[in-house]
């Protein structure tokens, strides 16, 4: 017996809690421990998908690429340092700021900010206008995920891209449990690569490893914050979450390994 699975349906109810509790309220609270880490981690993730589409021979100087949820610049600043231009979606104005100071720091002059999320950008505006749209660890925003990827090829005249963590660190995981938090077992990547394939897309696979880097104080203040977005915080948290932290730091670091699927593919 062949069971049928509605994708999108299974997709929206998946991400139903995360989207509603990640507002853009939010991620400007998370501003200033996330730019840390990816600072830190010198936008490792980002520079590993630039590697890949650099591998596949695909990546060309005059490309113009566009950032949906673009955060501090993880993707934004390696292709920004690559291309000709990169165009950034980022609601949240205190990432967009920390984005701006950070291209600026890097001595980038090619990096512009659309304020808005991607469902409110008029995409009629920019049609065919980007040669590559990439969307990085962001795909909760949208729990009408389909239109949206229809979105960004109807933007692109070239590649459209998708990539997810899929291998969280078990340690942290651990933490989560342990300060009552279930964020769920959801499978976000298995779920936008049968939807993508039942829609047609056929999209290529890849895995791409990443490591994230970060003072202990950004580490406390993430999981702080993490929390702080399904209860309160109480005295108990923060004493669990900062000896948690300290014990996992080496010489005042703490670092974590995880991997991403990326899925991309060429709009026809």
């Amino acid at each position: 017996m062949t069971i049928q699975i509605d994708w999108e349906t299974a997709w929206a109810a998946g991400i139903d809690e995360m989207n509603r509790l990640s507002t853009t309220g939010y991620w400007n609270r998370r501003a200033e421990d996330y730019s840390d880490m990816v600072l830190a981690s010198d936008c490792n993730h980002g520079r590993n998908i630039l590697d890949l589409f650099e591998r596949e021979g695909l990546l060309q100087k005059e490309w113009h690429v566009l950032d949906i949820a673009s955060g501090p610049g993880a993707v934004t600043v390696p292709f920004a340092e690559r291309v000709c231009r990169v165009t950034a979606v980022e609601p949240a104005e205190r990432m967009a700021a920390a984005l701006m100071s950070y291209a600026q720091s890097r001595g980038l002059s090619n990096i512009e900010v659309i304020p808005q999320t991607w469902q409110e950008v008029d995409v009629a505006a920019y049609a065919k206008n980007y040669d590559l749209v990439i969307c990085c660890h962001a795909l909760w925003q949208f729990p009408d995920i389909l239109p949206q990827i229809r979105r960004m090829e109807a933007v692109s005249r070239g590649y459209c891209c998708l990539a997810h963590g899929f291998e969280a660190p078990s340690d942290t995981s651990k933490l989560m449990e342990t300060l009552g938090i279930d964020e769920g077992g959801f499978d976000q990547f298995i779920t936008i690569l049968n939807l993508l394939n039942d829609a047609g897309v056929n999209p290529n696979v890849d895995v791409v490893d990443y490591t994230l880097t970060r003072s202990v104080s950004s580490a406390v203040a993430s999981v702080q914050n993490l929390v702080e977005k399904y209860r309160p915080l109480d005295s108990n948290d923060s004493a669990i979450i900062q000896e948690y932290m300290q014990s996992h730091t080496m010489k005042g670091v703490y670092q974590v390994n995880g991997r991403m699927g990326v899925l991309w593919w060429k709009v026809a």
